[in-house]
């Protein structure tokens, strides 16, 4: 929670100056003679029990408090679902994704994953499919239609080697195709996908400021687990994942990074990344719900004060 006026908190400091003024005053007016003194209407007068008598003043303060909390304009944080955006998915295809540490093996968990993303994104949203190994090769631009990117997925085949820099960097070429001329890229998000190093094209150091100038955040998901690995004209090849680089990638544009080790982990960083990507942050003023609780309890506090004050007949 935020305040747009924040100053106005200090008003609050002004209750307990009142509270104790108002104290000082009853000790002192109870203290005070009162001439000729009228015994048979002090007699029947009713005060409330100790507790009651306190109620009224209690209310009172709560009441203050809470007109002060809103003259502050308190504001919170709420999620709401994106007008528009433009992802892209980018898939390593790489022939280290025919390990099966993460099984069936870590290509078809990423295309099962990737299913599932574009089930969870809104279906007003554009997705585009980039793959990348030795290159990267935009597969489809970003479209709503849904059938074609399930195809595009389905598609994916694994050779070659990682070329993130390349992918990160074909990626941003097709999302400023859908915003011709634009310096900053509205709405656009990439979401790259891989188990290893940057090993050929562009590197990723340069792939990520050309992000960061564009205004698209990377986020990033490392497959597999350090003990995968390939057979490769006979030998055993360790492919350990890189989460580290990628993790680089994401923080260098303001994206988020995720470690996924085997299929479900990867399905429900995928879901959540659906539902994130689908939402933005905004700042929303509740000054009124402060402001009608404090004036009910200023209400309240009257009716007590009528209620529980002294009865005279």
């Amino acid at each position: 929670m935020s305040f747009q006026t924040p100053p106005a908190l200090l008003s609050l400091l002004a209750i307990p100056a009142g509270v104790a003024v108002v104290v000082l005053w009853r000790r002192r007016s109870g203290r005070a003679a009162v001439p000729f003194p009228d015994l048979d209407v002090i007699a029947s007068a009713s005060p409330p029990p100790r507790l009651r008598r306190h109620v009224p003043m209690a209310l009172a303060v709560l009441g203050l408090a809470g007109m002060g909390f809103a003259l502050a304009r308190p504001e919170v944080t709420t999620t709401v679902p994106r007008d528009r955006a433009t992802i892209m998915l980018a898939v390593d295809v790489s022939r280290s994704m025919t390990a099966d540490d993460v099984a069936p093996y870590r290509l078809r968990a990423a295309q099962d994953a990737a299913l599932r993303f574009a089930e969870k994104v809104p279906r007003h949203f554009e997705v585009g499919l980039v793959s990348f190994s030795g290159g990267a090769s935009v597969l489809l631009q970003p479209s709503t239609d849904r059938f074609a990117l399930t195809q595009a997925i389905e598609s994916l085949v694994p050779d070659g080697a990682t070329a993130i820099g390349d992918a990160v960097l074909a990626s941003l070429e097709a999302i400023q195709e859908t915003q011709p001329g634009a310096v900053t890229l509205q709405s656009a998000r990439i979401l790259l996908l891989s188990d290893g190093k940057n090993t050929i094209g562009a590197s990723v150091g340069d792939a990520a400021d050309a992000a960061r100038r564009r205004g698209v955040p990377v986020f990033t998901v490392a497959l597999g687990t350090p003990d995968g690995f390939i057979f490769t004209g006979g030998q055993i090849t360790p492919v350990p994942p890189d989460p580290e680089a990628l993790a680089a990638l994401a923080e260098a544009t303001g994206g988020a990074t995720y470690e996924s080790r085997d299929a479900d982990s990867v399905k429900k960083v995928y879901e959540n990344l659906g539902t994130f990507i689908g939402t933005r942050n905004v700042q929303e003023e509740v000054t009124a719900w402060p402001a009608g609780i404090a004036a009910l309890l200023l209400l309240l506090a009257g009716v007590a004060g009528w209620r529980f004050g002294p009865r005279l007949p």
